[in-house]
């Protein structure tokens, strides 16, 4: 697992209209066409598409 970070405004959002709380997730990864989240307490994955 790679370090985990604080979100932005703009990765809050993805989650909240996906239906998720952005207060129990941190980023692992950005790819160019998706984040993928990580569950602060059970270390679920969570992979999201997102377009420009």
């Amino acid at each position: 697992m790679k370090k985990l970070r604080k979100l932005t405004r703009k990765q809050k959002d993805i989650l909240t209209k996906n239906g998720l709380d952005y207060n129990k997730y941190l980023l692992e990864r950005q790819d160019p066409k998706s984040y993928t989240f990580v569950h602060r307490e059970t270390k679920e994955t969570v992979k999201l598409n997102f377009y420009m």
